[in-house]
């Protein structure tokens, strides 16, 4: 393992090859993900326009990284690409005008480009408008975290203030994205109800400030729930499960609630397929949405880009966001701290830091 740090622009030259972490693309649902990559080495593109290159310092593991390497994401798997959504580092080269320019030398959290390398490799390049620079209040790790999760939680309580939510639920609820719900909303003033399967978790969201902590496995799990939806009047659920679990959690939610989903846990099906109850549709009148990062980022003005960065970087700065990070890895141990979170995803992220010298 490696140690998280707030790193300084590095001086180094920039080699000609690259390393990192390749998607080997295999539809089987039998293989472990440690048969879904390989570290391999290739050359490093010239910048388009508009683009910069990073030298990586941390990325992590998201959930949506373990659907993308099963070839069930949003975007088609590109076989010999190299894998992961978002992380952290140094721009070290810029052919993107004046704010190139100015990210030059700076530590950003970066997402990676639609259809491009990812970011789990020693260097990645990237759109100029997909990186933030940090506080360097932030660890490595804290900032290539920045982006994926706290993002998604804020803009999501930000949806159900805007839809008058006064309570929400949230499924999945001991993920990154599920606490950072639970903080935010409390907030402002928003109750959260919040589903896990594990008992373990129960005591943990209790502490963190959830209102409700409902176990999924009790027997009378349905009723708990109905009851704590009609007492604090939650109008809008948070869906990170989909499959079943949209219907049955709505069929307790009060009459012209939301369901906003933003995620699909690599633990059911295809995600190609989410259900909903006609009859809550047509006679409730509920309804059902999506959310993805991406769009959002790709609809926003540079303006509401900049300032989601500076107010979830602030809340950070505050302690009111905190990933839990359960382990950080190089190359040479990074298959074993994939293989952990692909069953373990509450103990915290699993960080990759892509020019550590192993240990």
């Amino acid at each position: 393992m490696t140690q998280s740090s707030n790193s300084q622009p590095s001086t180094d030259t920039i080699p000609s090859v690259n390393k990192g972490v390749a998607l080997k693309f295999n539809p089987s649902a039998d293989i472990s993900f440690t048969d879904r990559i390989e570290i391999t080495e290739k050359p490093i593109p010239a910048l388009k326009t508009g683009q910069v290159l990073i030298k990586m310092l941390a990325a992590p593991i998201n959930p949506s990284d373990l659907v993308y390497l099963m070839g069930k994401y949003g975007l088609p798997p590109q076989d010999g690409a190299y894998a992961g959504f978002e992380g952290a580092g140094i721009v070290v080269a810029a052919n993107a005008g004046m704010y190139g320019r100015w990210l030059m030398g700076k530590r950003v959290a970066i997402s990676a480009e639609p259809g491009h390398d990812g970011v789990w490799a020693q260097y990645a390049i990237t759109r100029a408008n997909l990186c933030l620079p940090v506080r360097k209040e932030l660890t490595d790790a804290q900032a290539a975290t920045l982006i994926v999760n706290p993002c998604t939680s804020v803009c999501l309580v930000d949806r159900a203030k805007a839809l008058g939510a006064k309570a929400v639920v949230i499924n999945a609820a001991a993920s990154q994205v599920g606490k950072g719900i639970i903080r935010y909303a409390k907030m402002h003033n928003i109750k959260t109800i919040a589903t896990v399967r594990s008992e373990k978790n129960v005591k943990a969201l209790q502490a963190l400030g959830a209102d409700s902590v409902l176990l999924t496995t009790a027997d009378d799990y349905q009723l708990q729930l109905k009851d704590a939806c009609h007492t604090l009047k939650a109008t809008v659920l948070l869906d990170a499960v989909a499959d079943i679990d949209t219907p049955t959690v709505m069929s307790c939610m009060p009459k012209h609630s939301t369901a906003i989903v933003y995620g699909r846990l690599t633990e059911t099906q295809h995600p190609i397929g989410g259900q909903f109850s006609v009859a809550d549709v047509i006679f409730r009148t509920h309804k059902v949405e999506g959310f993805w990062l991406a769009t959002y980022f790709g609809n926003a003005k540079p303006w509401q880009v900049l300032s989601l960065s500076r107010k979830v970087q602030q809340l950070f700065a505050e302690g009111i966001f905190d990933t839990d990070i359960f382990g950080e890895y190089d190359f040479h141990n990074f298959s074993q701290g994939l293989e952990h979170y692909a069953v373990n995803k509450s103990d915290g992220k699993v960080i990759l830091h892509p020019n550590a010298v192993s240990l």
